[in-house]
């Protein structure tokens, strides 16, 4: 458990130190958000999860701990299914949240954006992102896996994944500035409740990195979440939430009336 609070700590530090001083600093025109120092502040604060991750794992003494976590990382042979999960489902629910939020609100959606464009902004997303797993998923839901109940597990990364993002709200050249919070938060915990069981049921990285750069894709293109603080928005959050619960609660019981049956 130690290891767990020193990367959580090491990993908040070095984002909140990055991004702290790119708001600070673009906010008082020391630098420009898109110059060098600017975009070096924001990739390193952006990769902390992906850099103390691989730091810890391979100062693990344990050579199958290493050989295992590159086998998830590097492997891509999985039924297509999970791909299509993987990259699809970030835009479907991106998608049924715009359009409940046109039949029920006033919002009028932008479709200028074509849809091919998701694709194009796919493969940057999974750097800009999308490693983001590798610490998140890769590493701390793998520590905590049958340890904790899969819901419990879900909403405690998602919660330390919402944390983390708190300075970029306060850059004003990202789309957190604009941003409100709670619902922020509340998306958080609703994408990794479909992360967690991504994973839980596939032990794999790669496709939770493509689940997780398909999410800001899907968002580039006008499928994503409307982070507004209205009770319409934050209960469409809530709603597919609930799905994304049911669905680690159903798979929770599978491996216990598998394990029922292995034993009789």
């Amino acid at each position: 458990m130690k290891q767990i609070i020193a990367y959580v700590s090491y990993t908040f530090l070095l984002t909140y130190l990055s991004h702290g001083l790119l708001g600070y600093a673009t906010a008082r025109d020391f630098i420009h958000f898109h110059s060098l120092i600017g975009q070096s502040l924001f990739i390193v604060g952006g990769s902390s999860p992906t850099i103390f991750a691989c730091i810890f794992i391979f100062r693990n003494k344990d050579e199958t701990v290493k050989k295992a976590f590159l086998e998830k990382l590097l492997s891509f042979k999985h039924p297509y299914q999970f791909w299509l999960f993987a990259i699809f489902l970030p835009v479907i629910i991106g998608g049924g949240f715009q359009w409940l939020y046109i039949l029920l609100g006033d919002h009028t959606f932008n479709g200028g954006i074509p849809l091919y464009y998701f694709f194009i902004v796919l493969l940057p997303s999974i750097f800009f992102g999308g490693l983001e797993e590798i610490g998140w998923r890769g590493f701390l839901q793998e520590y905590f896996m049958g340890k904790v109940n899969l819901v419990g597990l879900a909403v405690l990364i998602g919660i330390i994944w919402g944390l983390w993002h708190v300075p970029l709200f306060y850059v004003e050249e990202v789309s957190h500035y604009s941003s409100d919070f709670l619902p922020f938060m509340l998306g958080a915990i609703m994408f990794s409740t479909y992360l967690t069981w991504l994973y839980a049921k596939t032990n794999s990285i790669v496709l939770v990195v493509c689940f997780h750069a398909a999410i800001n894709a899907s968002g580039s293109i006008g499928l994503g979440l409307l982070f507004e603080n209205t009770l319409l928005a934050n209960g469409i959050i809530i709603g597919l939430m609930m799905i994304g619960i049911l669905m680690l609660i159903q798979y929770e019981k599978s491996l216990e009336i598998s394990k029922k049956q292995a034993q009789s």
